[in-house]
């Protein structure tokens, strides 16, 4: 049962939230939870990693996007999420479809935040005028599924033509300092519980 949540507010109906089963007092750094994006009442996942490893991401591209580093490479010509289908699919049928720029690592990948099961993908960017965007995509969910096997199915050539972002808006640079200031405290205090934790067993192991 979730008797706790962390929530980073996007404006009076949008939100991410984190439910926690914890006091945030007991979190450590192999707790896992999911990472939900909010949008009026209807909930997606955008990850269920380690929390701290998710803070310390979203940390470090906000700072970036605020010092006005995070710019989409060049070659970045089209939505993130639209390339990064054409990339993933290219990678499983390279024979069938080819990237505008094919590359082994593809330079989307420094703006994204977080990836989720559900076939959702995470990125912060600096737009052309250098405010912050955040946006939530969604990630071809066939891409390794037979035909037959999902009574869903929809081949990739259809579902890439109705692809549009799921999500996305500008975060003011006072909403970005806020997120920091929240994701830096969950950070802080995974490295006190986990810096306690070796005190205490080297106490233990001394006694």
């Amino acid at each position: 049962m979730t008797k706790y949540e962390i929530i980073f507010t996007i404006n009076d109906t949008h939100k991410i939230s984190i439910p926690l089963k914890d006091p945030i007092e007991f979190l450590g750094p192999i707790y896992r939870e999911k990472i939900l994006l909010v949008l009026n009442k209807h909930k997606i996942l955008l990850s269920k990693s380690t929390i701290y490893h998710d803070m310390l991401d979203l940390t470090s591209s906000l700072k970036k996007a605020l010092a006005q580093e995070f710019f989409p490479d060049c070659s970045i010509t089209k939505d993130f999420g639209h390339l990064h289908n054409e990339y993933l699919y290219n990678s499983i049928n390279p024979s069938i479809h080819t990237l505008e720029h094919d590359t082994d690592d593809w330079p989307g990948y420094t703006n994204l935040v977080w990836s989720s099961t559900a076939h959702f993908d995470t990125w912060i960017y600096n737009a052309a005028d250098g405010s912050i965007i955040f946006e939530v995509t969604p990630v071809y969910p066939y891409l390794f599924s037979e035909p037959e096997e999902e009574p869903d199915y929809i081949p990739y050539a259809e579902w890439i033509k109705t692809y549009k972002p799921y999500f996305i808006t500008t975060l003011s640079k006072e909403t970005a300092l806020e997120w920091i200031e929240q994701a830096d405290k969950i950070i802080w205090m995974v490295e006190f519980n986990e810096k306690r934790m070796q005190y205490r067993s080297k106490i233990d192991v001394e006694s």
